[in-house]
């Protein structure tokens, strides 16, 4: 998949958005940090599909044929950037029990959505970007998330906890926005990176 200039600049931003939202410090928990980027990449592929969610309680299950359709594309970019950056990963060790993922995220997909659908939100508009472009973003955000650290938890539960999350946000109703019209992501000064 070609990403345009708009969409590689997005992912940028939204994996600085998830270090200012989700760290301390920019120290962040790698589980979360995976797992809300990719459910906030699920969440915007749902809501390009145009449905009226607005009627729908935030967090209620929402199956979408569209996203049985479209979802699988979020894994793809996940797996081509895994395999481009030369992450290896052990097949055998993918899927499987929500145990085997490691370590459980410290936010629900509600809570994760809440902290970043606005900025992201932002982000698209801010580059031009239609949602399910964006969500391609968010999908290639999270998979640098994956290598980054992958060092400290394994590659395989980050592949994991993202194509779980894929799952959680394209099949989740998201929380209703907080603050409309938020502004700009700050641009980073230095690498947003720092793991405990």
């Amino acid at each position: 998949m070609n990403f345009t200039e708009s969409q590689d600049r997005a992912t940028g931003e939204l994996v600085e958005l998830v270090a200012s939202c989700l760290g301390a410090e920019r120290a962040i928990h790698p589980e979360t940090a995976i797992a809300s980027t990719a459910r906030l990449a699920g969440s915007l592929l749902l809501r390009s599909f145009g449905l009226p969610l607005g009627k729908l309680e935030p967090g209620s299950v929402v199956l979408s044929d569209a996203a049985n359709e479209k979802g699988p594309m979020l894994v793809e970019i996940l797996a081509a950037y895994l395999a481009g950056a030369e992450v290896p990963i052990q097949r055998d060790q993918l899927g499987g029990e929500p145990a085997r993922r490691g370590a459980q995220p410290h936010l629900s997909t509600v809570q994760s959505l809440a902290q970043l659908q606005d900025e992201a939100m932002a982000i698209a508009e801010r580059h031009g970007l239609t949602l399910e472009q964006l969500a391609q973003s968010a999908a290639l955000a999270t998979a640098f998330l994956v290598r980054e650290c992958a060092p400290r938890i394994g590659a395989e539960t980050g592949f994991n906890i993202a194509t779980y999350g894929f799952v959680e946000g394209s099949k989740t109703v998201p929380p209703r926005s907080s603050r409309p019209g938020s502004g700009p992501v700050p641009a980073a000064a230095r690498p947003w990176y720092k793991f405990w």
